[in-house]
């Protein structure tokens, strides 16, 4: 078990707090699993369509059940003992799931690695997480997950076993793994790391306790009527997908829907096959959804509303989602380490999900500088603790803070008693005033541009500060507009003219993480000539000898 690990326990007057408030328990996601399987043993709780196999694969709560004993057998046999780390990098399947949870039965902590991690972080992940065991597939999924090679660069020395899941894991003579030692509560469960699109890699551990938190929380949009499927878009390797995708269906006693593969096409089939609940998802996945909608209508259950899962969905993309799969749009603010933030209401006009972020989510209380509207959060679901993938230094816990959490985006009020997000700290260009330069009012108005597909405002150094350079992506048949036609455009617009760009570059394709998030710390590295750029959603790392790049033009 890593060192802060153990730095990470929750302060006794916090787990007593939060356990009176309701928030926190005693009892686990096994045990809501068990009741379920005792209670409604042949209610459906997944539904995974395998892409290979051409067809949906559907567990109930007590084959569910059965299933993690399977799993929690082989991992015992495999010598995983409490406290030790498990990784996995599989696709969206109930075999997920079921491990997910037979890591716990075990007293184990999990490591979700995305498919799309390249050689070098996996090897990275298991390595700072001191992991004893790695299980993949014995295949790669089939076209629409783009990832490197399942095995790591180099494997750890922690590492003791590389396992294949269906050829020799779970061994099918496996023994029954001993029961009493399921992980507790407040003990650490779970090892996420940071998206990195705008810095390095953070490992975030949560307990059972942080998790439950998050998901006894409601959804911001009208919840799953009894016995309909909820979508579960985002990956199980992320903290979404893994909070709505197999935890809130244990809790709530529902059923999640998720798909091996990236398909926009087969997700609207399947929605509409199976009458799901609304889709809760980053603005790329939404966007893709509403423009195969558009492409080729189906019949869609009447959704109150959809949730993107994002700081600052575009006006464009908020109209395009209610013209296409619901007359409202909700938006929602979250983070790894925090799980919900704030989010807008179904009740709120549509337009201004593309205008605010909301009010904060129950249980979760704000506080902002006044200068520099910089953003600190305390909740029942913030994580145990944060430290550096790298070096293994503790970055943050609770008890250093009174539980305060700086989040690292900026807000301002929306006037509507919710808040307007402004931005990233990181993300932050002073220009040369001094003052921020609103980044995503700037790259809004950028966007509502002819000749413009997609567009980034990124920091560059300069002597007397950061300067801001538009990074466009040309519209089809166009060429983007240089330096003088943007600042003639944002000028007609209106805009105040030290927050235009002083800068220009034209890409392809913007870089991105499985969210669709642009890793703005990958161009930034770019601009300054420290590295390459990528293809376009390459998610091999930017060192890569094997990525195709492409060369600043620097267009001043």
């Amino acid at each position: 078990m890593p060192e802060p690990f153990d730095a990470m326990r929750p302060p006794p007057a916090t787990a007593a707090r939060y356990r009176e408030q309701g928030w926190w328990r005693d009892a686990t996601f096994l045990d809501d699993l068990r009741e379920a399987a005792e209670q409604l043993p042949d209610q459906r709780v997944v539904v995974n369509w395998r892409a290979e196999e051409g067809r949906a694969a559907a567990l109930t709560f007590a084959e569910l059940a059965e299933q993690v004993e399977r799993f929690a057998g082989g991992l015992y046999e495999l010598g995983v003992r409490p406290g030790e780390v498990v990784a996995f990098r599989l696709p969206d399947r109930w075999e997920t799931a079921a491990l997910t949870l037979a890591c716990w039965r075990v007293g184990a902590v999990i490591l979700p690695i995305s498919l799309r991690l390249g050689r070098r972080e996996v090897a990275r992940a298991l390595a700072s997480t001191g992991a004893v065991l790695l299980v993949t597939t014995d295949r790669a999924p089939t076209p629409g997950h783009l990832h490197a090679p399942a095995e790591p660069a180099a494997e750890p020395p922690s590492l003791r076993h590389h396992a294949v899941l269906g050829h020799d894991f779970p061994h099918p003579a496996a023994r029954t793994a001993p029961h009493g030692i399921d992980l507790g509560p407040d003990e650490a469960a779970t090892v996420l790391f940071t998206s990195g699109t705008t810095g390095s890699a953070t490992a975030v551990v949560h307990s059972l306790n942080t998790l439950y938190a998050g998901v006894r929380r409601p959804l911001p949009f009208p919840p799953p009527a009894p016995g309909q499927p909820f979508p579960v878009l985002t990956p199980l390797s992320h903290g979404v997908g893994l909070r709505n995708g197999i935890l809130r269906p244990l809790v709530h006693r529902t059923a999640a829907l998720y798909c091996d593969t990236w398909d926009a096409g087969r997700w609207l089939d399947l929605c509409a096959t199976y009458r799901t609940s609304a889709p809760f998802a980053p603005p790329a996945m939404l966007e893709s959804l509403a423009e195969e909608q558009l492409r080729r209508p189906r019949d869609l259950p009447a959704w109150e509303a959809v949730a993107v899962l994002a700081a600052g969905p575009s006006r464009a993309l908020v109209d395009l989602l209610c013209r296409t799969l619901s007359g409202h749009v909700v938006n929602s603010l979250g983070s790894t380490e925090t799980a919900g933030i704030t989010a807008t209401s179904p009740a709120d006009p549509p337009e201004r999900a593309a205008l605010s972020i909301g009010r904060p989510m129950p249980g979760v209380e704000l506080r902002t500088d006044p200068g520099t509207g910089a953003l600190e959060l305390r909740s029942p679901s913030t994580c145990l603790g944060t430290f550096d993938r790298d070096t293994g230094r503790l970055r943050w816990r609770p008890a250093d803070t009174d539980g305060w959490f700086a989040t690292g985006d900026l807000v301002r009020p929306d006037g509507a008693g919710g808040l307007r997000y402004a931005g990233r700290a990181s993300d932050r260009i002073s220009g040369t005033t001094q003052l921020m330069i609103p980044v995503l009012d700037v790259e809004a108005e950028l966007r509502e541009h002819p000749a413009i597909a997609d567009a980034v405002l990124v920091g560059y150094p300069a002597e007397n500060g950061d300067l801001p350079c538009a990074v466009l992506v040309p519209a089809d048949g166009h060429t983007a507009p240089d330096l003088a036609e943007l600042h003639a455009w944002l000028a007609d617009r209106g805009m105040t003219d030290w927050y235009w760009p002083t800068r220009v570059e034209t890409v392809p394709g913007f870089p991105r993480n499985e969210l669709g998030k642009v890793r703005k710390n990958t161009l930034r590295a770019w601009l300054t000539g420290t590295q390459p750029l990528p293809a376009a959603d390459s998610p091999g790392s930017p060192d890569s000898p094997d990525s195709p790049t492409v060369r600043p033009g620097h267009r001043a």
